[in-house]
């Protein structure tokens, strides 16, 4: 099971779950199965192969920058004539593009626990007919693509304890607010909501399952007690529906009386002060809020649903108890005009946090809005993924799709970036310059990990990045006094 490299991307690593999950259950079920995270791993791919010596290969695509690497280990396996399988949510998105390259296989579509316990069996028995198996995409006779029966949702409470032995924990820690050692870990899947620009409705199909929270428990006392764990980032997309079950997960984990800290993604008008206190106390200390526009006319595009009169509340509550807003923030929307972005930039003054994850739009396979711009004529359907990896974002333009101006969005982003980064104090309880110290430690440990040739570009493009926002953030005052940015919050 691969995770492949990717391309010109400084985010942290995270702990590949979808691939942990996968390779656990076929682990169960008797399957002897290496899990080779080419993010983190040095080991070279033809080692790798020569020590497992391998009868069945699967690649995860999340993203555009992975497609290379993930083509490129595909068609080394091909050269040994091995069956490859891709997954992921981007490859389940685009099959069709994904199957006109012949070192691929087959595609599991959406979630791969079970699709793949039945293509191991398949394969082990030397069988060719995988049209019974629900949840793929094949070619047939023809070499066209088609897509199996969909396959319905595994019982989350079925799924055995993943394996944390299939990777090298420490690989994965990263610093946060108040801790040294986070791992990302997940107490439910799927979203009730459908945001315009997320591939939910596709991939999760607007369903919410939780994971029995026993077996969250048991994971976050193996972790700490065994790896040093400190810290945990939710990675559910929505974590905490309601004040009931928020309550029920923080007494759970008020429970296990383990020094650690966490922190979630969660919804605006959700929780009221005293509901943030309650998480505080069972060591909540940050909370990523998917706020994405500051313009009410964007947010009925996006199909948002938030109540937009709750948004300075709630980050004023959160800070009132101590815990770290972080507000996520969309600009170039299809249909965005100026005066939209600047109520965008209005609305992110107004929430006084010093940490705003802004980003260009970026059109998702198998979201509302990638549908409508095709139905519109202002999109072609992707078919060839070589293609689309080799451009870089600023070609593509991903963010061509409004009348704005790309230079007004290149500093505002860039401006939003700098503020994060530059803040002093982002709370009562964490150093000076917090942020800034987290994000250069996620860098060096990335580039601690790279090869030679690795180490040179990601350091070339670290910099050009780096030295991109610096100049875009402090050489245009027009643009800044135009949109009414300036401002610092250090708490």
């Amino acid at each position: 099971m691969i995770n492949p490299a990717t391309v010109g991307y400084s985010r942290s690593v995270t702990t590949p779950l979808g691939l942990l999950s996968i390779a656990s259950c076929l682990q169960a079920k008797g399957h002897k199965v290496r899990l080779y995270d080419r993010t983190v791993e040095k080991a070279k791919l033809e080692n790798v192969f020569r020590d497992f010596s391998p009868e069945l290969v699967g690649v995860s695509l999340v993203s555009f920058k992975s497609v290379h690497d993930a083509l490129a280990v595909s068609e080394y396996a091909k050269g040994f004539s091995l069956p490859v399988v891709w997954g992921g949510p981007l490859a389940s998105e685009i099959p069709d593009a994904v199957l006109k390259n012949n070192c691929v296989d087959l595609v599991s579509i959406g979630e791969g626990e079970a699709t793949w316990v039945e293509i191991a069996e398949i394969y082990q028995n030397r069988g060719a007919d995988f049209s019974g198996v629900a949840g793929l995409a094949l070619r047939n006779s023809d070499g066209e693509t088609v897509l199996t029966e969909t396959r319905d949702f595994v019982d989350l409470g079925q799924l055995p304890a993943i394996d944390w032995s299939l990777v090298d924990v420490p690989k994965y820690f990263q610093p946060s607010y108040e801790c040294k050692q986070m791992l990302y870990l997940y107490c439910a899947k799927g979203c009730p909501h459908n945001c315009a620009f997320c591939y939910n409705k596709d991939f999760h199909r607007c369903t919410y399952r939780k994971r029995p929270l026993e077996a969250v428990l048991d994971e976050i006392r193996f972790l700490v007690k065994n790896y040093g764990m400190d810290g945990v980032y939710f990675a559910d997309e929505m974590w905490g529906r309601n004040r009931t079950e928020m309550r029920m997960i923080c007494d759970s984990l008020r429970s296990l009386n383990l020094d650690f800290v966490w922190g979630c993604q969660t919804r605006i008008g959700v929780f009221t002060e005293e509901d943030f206190k309650y998480m505080y106390d069972s060591g909540c200390r940050w909370v990523f809020f998917g706020v994405e526009s500051g313009s009410e006319n964007i947010l009925s595009k996006m199909n948002k649903r938030i109540p937009y009169d709750k948004i300075e509340e709630t980050f004023s509550n959160c800070r009132k108890a101590g815990i770290i807003a972080i507000g996520s923030f969309i600009v170039g929307f299809p249909g965005e005009t100026t005066e939209d972005v600047a109520q965008t930039v209005n609305l992110i003054e107004k929430i006084e946090t010093p940490l705003v994850n802004l980003n260009y739009f970026a059109l998702v396979p198998g979201s509302d809005i990638y549908y409508q711009l095709m139905a519109e004529g202002k999109y072609s359907k992707i078919s060839d993924l070589k293609e689309l990896a080799d451009i870089r974002p600023i070609e593509r333009n991903e963010y061509s799709f409004t009348t704005v101006p790309e230079i007004d969005l290149k500093v505002i982003r860039s401006w939003y970036m700098w503020r994060s980064f530059s803040a002093k104090s982002l709370s009562e309880n964490t150093g000076n310059f917090s942020f800034a110290k987290k994000v250069i430690t996620d860098a060096l440990k990335q580039l601690k990990r790279s090869k030679l040739k690795d180490f040179i570009m990601s350091m070339l493009l670290s910099g050009t990045e780096f030295l991109s926002i610096v100049y875009y953030s402090h050489f245009y005052p027009s643009i800044m006094k135009k949109y009414g940015m300036g401002k610092r919050y250090d708490k």
